[in-house]
């Protein structure tokens, strides 16, 4: 019955790519494949030393992530959890994962950024869920860990979007105490991942790993779909993405 209704939806109000409006596609072949540029930079915050993002934020990958993001486009969650798990093994994450399980972690735990509960309310969901999900499956799967998907973040008090707030400096101000661990959540002697939509000057970011190993969890990496460009160097075809690299 659902497939059927699907069916007649499609027929009546056919869809386009989210990124090109190419029609009857939710994501096509030529915007996927920009959601496979990944890129890295530097941080020391977390265990790897580097965060990674599926592509950059602009043009079509903007267009695509704010239709799934703002504009309720659900369809793209499975591509762009597809493009978040192909991250995770290209960066070499499930390697990193895999060795440093069982010295003095117990769980590997997927934690998705947290939205202020107004956006959440907009948009009827908590967005990055699904992501985080499907991320967890992928890594059990590839890397015979136990993996879990907590909640563990919440954004309180937070005026005004991310994206809209520009340099640093400002968006740490007003990210300042409102990032915190749930209190029915532990973290502590557990590898985490953070994925996160987009990052821009990194502030949202920073915070949560603070937030995070200051409650007991090491933080491996940050997990993005995309970037803002500036500061951040493309991986090129010469550059492999090998452990020694990014450790």
């Amino acid at each position: 019955m659902a497939r059927a209704c699907s069916m007649v939806v499609n027929l009546l109000f056919p869809r386009g790519c989210a990124g090109c409006d190419k029609p009857d596609e939710v994501l096509c072949e030529a915007c996927r494949a920009l959601f496979s540029q990944p890129t890295a930079q530097s941080f020391d915050g977390v265990a790897m030393q580097r965060w990674f993002a599926c592509g950059w934020y602009r043009g079509t990958v903007r267009r695509a992530v704010l239709a799934w993001k703002d504009h309720g486009d659900e369809e793209c969650d499975r591509a762009f959890a597809d493009a978040i798990c192909a991250l995770a093994k290209a960066s070499g994450v499930i390697d990193f994962v895999r060795d440093r399980h069982g010295s003095c972690h117990d769980v590997v735990v997927v934690v998705p950024a947290p939205s202020s509960p107004a956006s959440i309310r907009r948009r009827g969901r908590k967005h990055m869920m699904p992501i985080a999900k499907h991320l967890a499956g992928f890594l059990r799967e590839e890397t015979g860990c136990e993996v879990t998907v907590r909640d563990a973040l919440e954004n309180r008090g937070v005026k005004g979007k991310s994206v809209q707030t520009s340099g640093a400096a400002q968006r740490s101000q007003r990210l300042k105490g409102h990032v915190s661990v749930c209190p029915s959540v532990s973290l502590r002697n557990t590898m985490v991942i953070l994925v996160d939509d987009i990052v821009t000057t990194g502030a949202t970011m920073r915070s949560c790993v603070e937030t995070m190993r200051k409650e007991g969890a090491t933080v491996v990496t940050v997990l993005a779909l995309a970037h803002t460009p500036a500061g951040t160097q493309k991986v090129g075809p010469t550059q492999a993405w090998s452990r020694t690299q990014v450790q």
